[in-house]
């Protein structure tokens, strides 16, 4: 995406946020957990038509048009301040070239989800020209106990009051240096899907963001090498790594074997990298703006928010 990006408004306090589903199926008592939580830091919550619904093909959150029809009246509506999605698992590749682009840009509800929301963010940013948070979902982070760093930083990042600066102490850098660049990224499978597609990333000069859960290596190295090959990632600025979970080498974990594979994949691009942040399907999962531009220290091991990123 070419120019300046449109802003969200930021979230005040009693503000009404959606909740919408447009991937997996979603359990009652999750979603009554997660919905508790939003309640406890002073939102009200209006929920989606289909989001306890599940169809029967692939067993998602409804078809595709209960989906999409649930989807798009949170983001018409005008008293819903910002739309939050319940789960990932699967399912926004297909409605992707269903969506409204002028409308999305019109309304610019503030969005927050990760996992297979990562395509939504991808299709907000490059064909709507909207910020968006790669940041907790309602019936998964938020339907558990938070760790403080999350539950700090959750509420204030859509309020627009977070602090400007994460330190990150145990962030393992493999490549040593500092990074600027507008912050790009999500879940490494849906990264991947999207190469070649009208809707993928424009990856120059970002500050790069990846996580995974549940992988074999081999299938993350290829997700890499689809990327790398192509050209994707050519002239990032540099390349964070989050929680990587249950990635494992012949159905076992090994960190050290896992360093190495991100490093012989990494280091070659000759800019910064740093593994271990707190984001992903591990807690921590501090949300990042996508599409604000950031800096990575790998000195000090700081992430710094160098813009506003909300209206």
């Amino acid at each position: 995406m070419s120019g300046p990006l449109r802003r969200p408004r930021r979230l005040a306090p009693g503000a009404l946020v959606g909740v919408a589903a447009l991937s997996g199926p979603v359990r009652e008592e999750d979603l009554a957990a997660g919905v508790a939580t939003l309640e406890s830091f002073g939102y009200r919550v209006r929920l989606a038509s289909n989001v306890l619904s599940r169809e029967p093909l692939l067993g998602l959150a409804g078809d595709d048009d209960a989906r999409l029809a649930g989807y798009l009246a949170l983001v018409s509506d005008p008293e819903v301040d910002a739309v939050l999605f319940a789960r990932g698992g699967y399912g926004v590749t297909r409605l992707l070239g269903r969506l409204p682009e002028a409308l999305l840009r019109e309304t610019a509800k503030l969005h927050c989800g990760f996992s297979d929301l990562t395509a939504l963010s991808a299709f907000l940013r490059e064909r709507c020209g909207l910020l968006s948070i790669h940041g907790p979902m309602v019936a998964a982070d938020l339907a558990t106990a938070l760790d403080p760093l999350t539950a700090d930083w959750f509420p204030a990042l859509l309020e627009a009051r977070a602090p400007q600066r994460l330190e990150v102490p145990s962030a393992d850098v493999l490549v040593p240096g500092r990074a600027e660049g507008p912050l790009v990224g999500g879940c490494l499978s849906l990264l991947a899907a999207l190469a070649g597609t009208p809707w993928e990333y424009d990856f120059r000069g970002a500050l790069l963001f990846i996580e995974e859960v549940g992988e074999e290596a081999y299938r993350v190295d290829r997700m890499l090498g689809t990327l790398l090959s192509s050209g994707r990632l050519d002239g990032l600025a540099g390349i964070m790594a989050g929680s990587m979970t249950r990635v494992t080498f012949g159905g076992v974990e090994d960190p050290e074997r896992l360093r190495r594979l991100l490093l012989d994949r990494f280091a070659p691009l000759g800019v910064p990298v740093a593994i271990g942040l707190p984001f992903g399907h591990a807690g921590p999962n501090v949300p990042l703006p996508v599409g604000a531009r950031a800096a990575w220290d790998g000195g000090t091991r700081t992430l710094v928010l160098e813009e506003e990123f909300l209206s």
